[in-house]
């Protein structure tokens, strides 16, 4: 399906169709992000690897979760697919250049599946895991993957935040631009159970400072996969 063809797709169904969802809270702590067609592909992104074909984000009752669109247009709609006698009872909404974000709050427990419309059959699927209560935690019962920030958000040099870790392993913390691509590794290394400060200085890889906008903290922790947006305000 062609660019013009997609856009078309989507417009004529929500000339349609009602836009659902649009009236969720967006005071909700956003607990991970969604990117909507990264590298022009036919994917909901939220472990930075594409050839995951079906993403998982796991949050807890009262958090949101962030769909952020990066290229093609789309729809973000709950449901297993059109089938679902569900489908679009939740949310059912367009991710577009004109409609770049959605933000919608969980408010009850369970496994809600969401797809987009036009490619469905392209597998384009995605899943929030919602707990009443942190299922995992670290050693004292604390929470495991992001605890505290990004923090100042938005900042003009450098963020900090707050992780714990449930058991050792390998801990990775990288940010990456609104097109998914990778500009800074902050930690990569294995580390025991326990709660750890850390921060990003605001700079690429290359130590230069970041250029003003939004980017996506990415902390993978045994167990977990989390995503939250910074902005960098210059």
């Amino acid at each position: 399906m062609s660019e013009d063809a997609m856009r078309g797709w989507v417009d004529d169904w929500f000339s349609k169709h009602p836009v659902m969802g649009r009236s969720s809270s967006t005071a909700a702590v956003v607990a991970d992000t969604f990117l909507v067609g990264p590298a022009a592909s036919f994917r909901f992104d939220t472990d930075g690897n594409l050839s995951t074909v079906v993403d998982t984000a796991k949050i807890q009752v009262g958090q949101a979760i962030l769909w952020r669109w990066i290229s093609g247009s789309h729809t973000v709609t709950n449901g297993t697919g059109s089938s679902d006698p569900q489908v679009g009872s939740l949310f059912d909404t367009p991710s577009t250049s004109l409609a770049p974000q959605f933000q919608f709050t969980f408010n009850s427990p369970g496994t809600v599946p969401f797809f987009c419309r036009p490619h469905e059959l392209s597998d384009m699927k995605g899943v929030v895991v919602v707990s009443g209560t942190a299922t995992v935690g670290t050693p004292g019962g604390g929470r495991i993957g992001f605890t505290a920030g990004p923090l100042p958000n938005p900042s003009r040099s450098a963020v900090s935040f707050g992780f714990a870790v449930a058991k050792p392993g390998r801990v990775r913390a990288e940010v990456f631009d609104v097109r998914g691509r990778r500009i800074a590794v902050i930690l990569d290394r294995s580390l025991e159970a326990g709660s750890y400060p850390a921060t990003w200085d605001g700079r690429t890889r290359d130590g230069a400072a970041a250029a003003a906008g939004v980017y996506y903290l990415r902390l993978n922790v045994p167990g977990r996969i989390q995503t939250r947006p910074v902005t960098i305000a210059r």
